[in-house]
């Protein structure tokens, strides 16, 4: 990283790489993950052909060829091409090592997340608000690392949940993999380092599906942890001050998924529904092959509404040094309340930048 570069990070909380990941690597990596979506999509194809003009053909059979081409794209995460997107031999992951001040632990698999185009819909959200109703491309951002319910969001506006809905939805382990709560830590939320992002497509105009960031929102929520720890926690939703559950929320269960006091911290900008909830702006970035982002897990992010006419695709790895005890998993108390606290390479920066802040005009 550029002096400049870790000054932006310091204040934004993200960064972004222009013309840094070969173009070639990127190409390759687009086309196997299309190659194994088209193979599903094939398979999807036959097995209704034979479904309907076979009507003896054997069930099992005629599924075990669609589960292959499924299981096969649940691994193009881990196939070559996209573990060679952050090759250490090229460019970007060097730069983020210098930031970071030493290696991280060794990545073995990209999130691939791709939005397809499609007419918007009105489903209801992990927030409990319908998409539709949501500003800015239906931003409603989050931190990574919590809960997001054992069951799809409750999609009824007119009752709560009912107790048989409510226990199916409220268990421990939620649909993302995360414990709702991690006993013997004091924290309700697991964090990674850092955020980095690859577009496998071209998003350089704003309503393609473009990753939203709250910027700067980490200086907020590092005083919030803080504050958090100093209340004797826990960190995260049920932790001091910050309620999981918005009840008042269009179906009763929406999830905080970071806390209401980040939140009116971007009220200058923010827009409002008509409860008067606020939804802050976040920075639509603006990206394209070749290029990558980087974000402290402190930004809140999410994902907007794709309404052009191609898919977008973004591959995701979560950074980690390589220094962090395991012992807890991906828990890390001390740096959600410490957000530089995991790049060694950015402290002089950070103190420089917080002397300046500190000293009289």
């Amino acid at each position: 990283m550029t002096p400049q570069q870790k000054k932006d990070f310091y204040r934004d909380g993200y960064v972004i790489f222009r013309d840094i990941v070969p173009k070639a690597k990127v190409l390759k990596a687009a086309q196997t993950i299309f190659a194994d979506l088209s193979r599903i999509w094939s398979e999807s194809m036959r097995l209704g052909r034979r479904m309907q003009f076979d009507e003896n053909s054997p069930p099992n059979e005629l599924k075990e060829g669609w589960l292959d081409a499924v299981k096969s794209g649940l691994r193009t995460g881990v196939n070559a091409a996209i573990l060679d997107l952050v090759s250490p031999s090229d460019e970007l992951i060097p730069s983020i090592h210098e930031a970071m001040g030493e290696p991280m632990k060794e990545l073995r698999g990209a999130q691939l997340a791709t939005i397809f185009p499609s007419e918007p819909h009105n489903g209801i959200t992990e927030c409990g608000y319908r998409a539709l109703d949501i500003p800015f491309y239906s931003w409603h951002g989050h931190l990574d690392g919590l809960w997001n319910g054992s069951a799809p969001p409750h999609q009824r506006t007119d009752r709560p949940m009912n107790k048989r809905e409510l226990s199916e939805w409220s268990k421990e382990g939620g649909r993302n993999g995360v414990q709702r709560t991690y006993p013997g830590t004091n924290c309700n939320i697991n964090n990674f380092t850092g955020l980095l992002g690859i577009p496998l497509s071209d998003q350089m105009t704003e309503g393609c599906g473009n990753l939203g960031l709250l910027r700067g929102a980490h200086h907020h929520i590092e005083k919030f942890f803080q504050h958090q720890r100093d209340q004797g926690g826990p960190l995260g939703p049920d932790g001091p001050d910050w309620p999981r559950i918005h009840e008042e929320a269009p179906n009763s269960s929406g999830l905080r998924h970071y806390p209401d006091q980040v939140r009116e911290k971007f009220r200058d900008t923010a827009a409002f529904t008509e409860d008067g909830h606020l939804w802050p702006k976040p920075d639509l970035i603006k990206v394209k092959p070749g290029d990558a982002v980087l974000a402290l897990h402190a930004i809140p992010h999410c994902s907007t509404r794709n309404e052009s006419v191609t898919p977008r695709m973004m591959a995701y790895f979560r950074l980690v040094p390589e220094s962090r005890l395991t012992k807890n998993g991906n828990v890390c108390p001390e740096a959600l309340c410490d957000c530089w606290l995991e790049w060694k390479g950015m402290q002089d920066t950070v103190a420089e930048i917080r002397r300046m802040e500190l000293s009289p005009a």
